[in-house]
C-alpha cells in the first residue's frame, strides 16, 4: 500500500462532484502500483529512487510562508499563483468578465460549465491519480466560442513548503473560433519536495493556442509533470517548455490530434548540470484524416548531468495524409553526461509522410575550429556555438519576457562553465 492511500480529509474546497471525483481517484490510487523498471515508459528513469513515504500531501494553503521571486512579478495584471497546489487570487482585468470567460477555481464554475470535466480522460497512471486525489483546487481557464484575448494568461506555479506532495492542476477549455495564449513559471525553494502538476487542455473547432512552461525548480526538488492536449477541427496549438532545474523532473506531453486539420507544434530546450536528470516522454496520437504535429527538442548536458528523451507518433489507421516529424539533438558537454533518445513511430496507414531523428554528440569541432581560426576565445566560442544551436527552438516563442528569462538562465550556466573550466 502507498503512503498516500488513506490520508484523505476534507479540509478542500469541493463540490459534491469534485468530491466524488476525489474519492474515486483515491480508490483508484490504492490500487496503482508505483512505477516499476520492467515498465517501458519508465526506462531510464530514476523515479524509484523517490521516498515517497517521507512526504505529506498539502492540506494547508502557504499563505503565510514566503515565496521565490519570478520573472512575472513584474506584471501588475494577469498573473495568477498556485502554491503548494493552491490557488491565489487571480488578477486578470477584464478576463473575469462573463463575456469573456472564467478564470477561477473548478469548485466555484458553476453548473452551466460543468460539461467541461467531460472532455478529459479518467486519471491513467500513479501521478494522474496522486494529482487528482490530492489537488487542492482546479485552476480552470475556459474561453467561449469567439473569444479571441492578445494579452497572455500568467501562471506562476511553486513547491513552497518543504517535504510536501504538490499537486497543482489547470483545466483549459476553448470554445469553437477561439483563442488564448498561456504562460507557466514553475519554481521552488532549495527544500525536498515533489510537484505532480497536471494539465488537461481541450481546443475547440478553428481554436488556437499558444502554451509555454519555464521550469526552474530548486536542486532537490522532484517533478512528474503531465500535459493533455485535445485538438478538435481545424484546431492549432503551440506547446514550448523550457527545463533548467530540479534532482529528477519529468515532463510527459500527450497531444490528441482528433479533429480533421488540426495541427501541434510542440518545442523544448533544456540545460542540465551536475547530477540533473531531465526526462521528457512525448506522445502525438493522430486520429484523423489531414492532421499534423511537429516536434522539436534540443539539450545540452554538463557535468555529471542525465536527460531521457522517449517519443512516440502514432497514427490510427483513418488518419490518412497525415504529417509528422519528431526531432531530438543533444550536445554532451562533458565525458560524464549521459543522454538517450528514443523516438518511435507507429503507423496503421499508409498516406502518410511521418519521420524521426535523434543525434548525441560533443560540441560541433569545425564550428569551434572556425570561431577559433578567427580569433574568439575558444570558452566564448563553445558559449556561441551552444547559444546558436538553441536559438532555433527559443527564439520563435511568442512571450518577450519567457525568451529573455529562458535566455538569461542558459547565458548564466554557460558563464559558469566557463569559470570553472578556467579554475580548473
Amino acid at each position: 500500500m502507498n503512503p498516500f492511500s488513506n490520508q484523505i480529509k476534507d479540509v478542500f474546497p469541493d463540490t459534491v462532484s469534485i468530491g466524488k471525483a476525489r474519492n474515486s481517484a483515491l480508490e483508484q490510487l490504492s490500487e496503482t502500483e508505483f512505477p516499476s523498471p520492467q515498465q517501458e515508459i519508465w526506462k531510464y528513469s530514476k523515479i524509484f529512487n523517490l521516498d515517497l513515504e517521507s512526504l505529506n500531501p498539502s492540506f494547508n494553503s502557504p499563505d503565510d510562508k514566503k515565496t521565490e521571486p519570478s520573472f512575472l512579478d513584474i506584471k501588475d495584471s494577469g498573473l495568477i499563483s498556485i502554491n503548494d497546489g493552491w490557488l491565489g487570487n487571480p488578477k486578470s482585468g477584464d478576463f473575469l468578465d462573463s463575456s469573456q470567460g472564467y478564470l477561477g477555481s473548478l469548485a466555484n464554475m458553476g453548473n452551466e460549465l460543468s460539461h467541461i470535466e467531460e472532455n478529459f480522460d479518467k486519471p491513467k497512471d500513479f501521478f494522474d491519480c496522486l494529482n487528482r486525489a490530492y489537488n487542492p483546487e482546479t485552476l480552470v481557464i475556459h474561453v467561449p466560442d469567439g473569444v479571441r484575448h492578445e494579452s497572455p494568461i500568467y501562471i506562476k506555479i511553486q513547491s513552497v513548503t518543504s517535504g510536501l506532495v504538490a499537486c497543482p492542476r489547470i483545466v483549459v477549455n476553448l470554445g469553437e473560433n477561439s483563442e488564448v495564449k498561456i504562460v507557466e513559471h514553475h519554481l521552488s525553494g532549495n527544500a525536498v519536495s515533489l510537484s505532480v502538476p497536471v494539465l488537461d487542455v481541450h481546443v475547440g473547432q478553428n481554436s488556437r493556442l499558444k502554451h509555454c512552461v519555464i521550469q526552474d525548480l530548486g536542486e532537490e526538488t522532484w517533478q512528474v509533470s503531465k500535459q493533455n492536449f485535445e485538438l478538435e477541427k481545424n484546431s492549432y496549438v503551440e506547446m514550448f517548455t523550457a527545463a533548467f532545474g530540479g534532482d529528477y523532473a519529468r515532463s510527459e506531453i500527450r497531444c490528441n490530434l482528433k479533429g480533421r486539420g488540426s495541427e501541434a507544434y510542440s518545442a523544448a530546450a533544456y540545460f542540465g548540470t551536475k547530477e540533473q536528470t531531465l526526462d521528457f516522454r512525448t506522445f502525438q496520437k493522430h486520429e484523423a484524416p489531414d492532421t499534423t504535429s511537429k516536434l522539436l527538442f534540443k539539450g545540452a548536458l554538463d557535468e555529471d548531468s542525465r536527460s531521457i528523451y522517449s517519443g512516440l507518433i502514432k497514427v490510427l489507421p483513418e488518419a490518412i495524409r497525415t504529417k509528422a516529424q519528431q526531432t531530438n539533438r543533444n550536445i554532451k558537454l562533458s565525458e560524464n553526461a549521459w543522454a538517450e533518445s528514443v523516438p518511435n513511430l507507429e503507423i496503421e496507414t499508409n498516406d502518410v509522410v511521418c519521420n524521426h531523428a535523434s543525434t548525441v554528440s560533443g560540441i560541433d569541432e569545425e564550428q569551434l575550429f572556425y570561431l577559433e581560426s578567427k580569433g574568439v576565445e575558444t570558452s566564448v566560442a563553445e558559449r556561441l556555438i551552444i547559444a546558436g544551436f538553441f536559438d532555433e527552438v527559443i527564439s520563435k516563442v511568442f512571450d518577450s519576457l519567457l525568451v529573455e528569462e529562458a535566455t538569461s538562465i542558459l547565458t548564466k550556466a554557460l558563464q559558469n562553465r566557463s569559470e570553472s573550466r578556467d579554475i580548473q
